[in-house]
């Protein structure tokens, strides 16, 4: 969809304020915050994200932690670049996390064989404890966010989160930029 630039934009927070606000501003385009895509899905990723921290501090982890950990679990030895492409951070934020994650014995650095550039992350005993604790913990989580939904709603909303991730990152701009996702993956 192509915004014309011709609008002039009126930003209110709620769509009540519509009706309730005349500032003379009938020739002006809205913008509904609270109806706002990005505002929605950052404020429940933000939301989840707070949740999910909370559990995970029960069990002694951070949510840095859990995301790299979750992946490692997945597939143990990927190089510092994979895990911060699939975690979605910059790669000096996971350098900062790994050298946590080692200094709290969870991960250990090992040259690669094949590639003597290549450092790759390893589980340590600790680390690969941490699974059957913390997990549970992104299951509740999981499951207190989506208690009103029936399983038919939860797997449409599954399939249209990941349809708008495909989307954006389908948009030059941020194709571009490459948020290293082949396809939608979760952090809880």
């Amino acid at each position: 969809m192509q915004i014309n630039s011709v609008f002039n934009f009126r930003v209110v927070v709620s769509g009540d304020e519509l009706d309730s606000r005349d500032d003379g501003a009938s020739e002006s385009k809205p913008f509904v915050i609270e109806e706002s895509m990005g505002y929605l899905v950052n404020y429940l990723s933000r939301t989840f994200a707070h949740a999910l921290a909370e559990r995970l501090a029960t069990q002694g982890a951070s949510l840095g932690q859990w995301a790299v950990l979750m992946f490692l679990w997945a597939r143990d030895g990927q190089s510092q670049g994979e895990l911060s492409r699939r975690v979605a951070i910059e790669d000096a934020t996971m350098v900062r996390t790994i050298d946590r994650m080692e200094r709290d014995g969870l991960v250990q650095r090992v040259r690669n064989t094949r590639d003597r550039r290549r450092i790759d992350i390893f589980l340590t005993d600790k680390g690969r404890s941490l699974r059957d604790s913390l997990v549970p913990c992104a299951i509740a989580v999981n499951e207190a966010a989506t208690q009103p939904f029936t399983d038919a709603e939860k797997q449409q909303l599954s399939d249209l989160l990941r349809r708008m991730i495909e989307s954006l990152e389908s948009t030059p701009s941020i194709k571009e930029k490459g948020t290293g996702h082949v396809r939608a993956e979760s952090i809880e």
